[in-house]
Parts: C-alpha cells; structure tokens; sequence
C-alpha cells in the first residue's frame, strides 16, 4: 500500500472514529456486568459496561456523553447514579455499594450513534438479530441491495441481591421501569427451583411486544448462546432452567424512520443481566 493511500485510510478510520460511527453489526450484545450478583449490604463491586459477545467481550468505555441515565431502583427507591460516570476513569469499572438488604435493578440508557452497512452485511445482521419487519420493509421499498443505516442506542439491566432478600420479589423486579426497550422476567431468576422456567416479558415503549427475537447467553463460559426464541402473543419468553452461573436475556428491536435524512432505522438494543443459583 502506498504512502498516500495507507494515510487516507488511516483518516477515514479516524473520522468514523471521532464522529461516533460504528458497527454494531460485529457488536452486537450490550450489558451491565457485576463482579458479583449476590454481595452484602455496604460491599463494594465493581460494575463494567460490556460489548461485543461472550466469547470476545469488550468493556465499553464509560462517557458522561454517551449516557442518558444511570440508575439503580432498590428498596429506598430510584437512585440517580450519574455522579459515578463523571467521577469514574471511563477504561475503568465503576465502584457500587448498597446500603440496604434486598433486590436492587442497575439500569443504564445510552445515547444514539449512527452505522452504516454494506447490503449485504446488514442483511445478514438483520437475519441474525431477528429483524424480519425491517427485512419486509427493505424489500417492499426494494432497497435489499442497498447499504442500510441506522441510529442506535443501548439499554441494560442487572438484578443484584443484597443480603436477606426476602421470600418475595419486589414490584420493580416485574414490572418495567420506563426503558424504551425491557426485558422484565416474571420473578427474581435467582429463585428459580429445578424444573422451573425462565420467564420474561418484552416491552416496546410500554407495550408488550410478539415476535421479538430473545437469546440467552451465558457470560461466564464459552458457551455463548445457548437459546433463542420469539416472544409470543403474550409478549413472554419460556426458556429451561438454566445452569447455575451468570446469564443474559438479549433482545434488539428497529423501527423505519420514515422521511428522515438521518438514517433508514432507529434500533435499540437491550439486555438483562443476571445470576442463577
């Protein structure tokens, strides 16, 4: 490669870089990742943001730009975290205590970043996340042989339990907290018994949601995903038990953006974050 070419490349790379571009094609999996999901009330833990898969994860670095909110929902209530981002080395993980016994839930919004993708590429990561409406709508406007672009954000959750937490699950553990895109599991999946299901309902904008496509992913092996499965008309998902571990439900869903400039699709990925005993 000449001299010339290797530095336009070299300022294409930089550029995509400094105006927030990526990939999420080659990253997709978002999520909240304790050191622990089971600690005592005023422990500390560290919490990273991860990208990317099981198997070649990513922590994401932590910028006060690119959060929208950081919260933590417990048995005080709702928490505004967003001091820890500020006060935080964005490399490095963040440094969580709860005062009180019982379930705490961490969420995290992010901001929206641009992509676009070859045709061919982005077909494929359509089929592979599930997104056959944006499949339809491609082809019904017969752009499947063109490149597609898209604004995307990111939701996690986690559920980690402090001390006693009880013989019951908080309402906040079962019902959705006003994230654009939730996975809101049924019970505490720390509680689940032999033979029990691991359930969850999907949300769009506080409506349940068929059809979406759900993985389940384990985080501390290298199985990577071990299920997916489409939410019914109920909006639930039904998955087996799980082995004892660390685990993550995972969904994406798109919508077209109809007469805008920006990009053809506002996606949003989403995960919840978990430990079964």
């Amino acid at each position: 490669m000449s001299t010339l070419k290797f530095f336009l490349l070299f300022l294409c790379l930089g550029a995509s870089s400094w105006l927030g571009f990526s990939f999420p094609a080659s990253a997709h999996d978002f999520w909240i990742n304790p050191s622990n999901y089971s600690v005592q009330a005023g422990e500390k833990t560290n919490i990273s943001i991860m990208i990317g898969h099981p198997e070649d994860q990513n922590s994401w670095a932590i910028s006060p730009h690119r959060v929208v909110a950081l919260r933590s929902v417990g048995p005080e209530g709702i928490s505004d975290q967003q001091t820890l981002v500020s006060e935080t080395d964005p490399k490095k993980p963040m440094t969580f205590s709860f005062n009180r016994d019982g379930v705490h839930v961490l969420t995290i919004e992010t901001t929206s970043a641009y992509s676009e993708l070859e045709a061919e590429k982005f077909n494929d990561y359509l089929d592979e996340e599930g997104l056959t409406p944006i499949k339809l709508d491609r082809t019904s406007k017969r752009k499947m042989s063109k490149p597609g672009t898209e604004i995307y954000s990111r939701r996690g959750k986690t559920i980690i339990n402090v001390g006693n937490i009880g013989e019951s699950d908080p309402s906040y553990v079962t019902t959705p907290l006003g994230l654009t895109l939730e996975v809101v599991p049924t019970s505490n999946p720390v509680r689940l018994q032999d033979g029990e299901n691991l359930s969850a309902h999907i949300y769009y904008r506080g409506q349940i949601m068929s059809g979406v496509n759900v993985k389940l992913v384990s985080l501390d092996s290298d199985k990577g995903q071990v299920a997916s499965q489409k939410s019914d008309s109920e909006g639930q998902v039904f998955f087996a038990k799980p082995d004892a571990g660390e685990w993550m439900l995972h969904v994406v869903w798109s919508d077209p953006m109809e007469d805008s400039e920006q990009a053809d699709y506002d996606t949003i990925f989403s995960s919840l974050s978990f430990s079964i005993n």
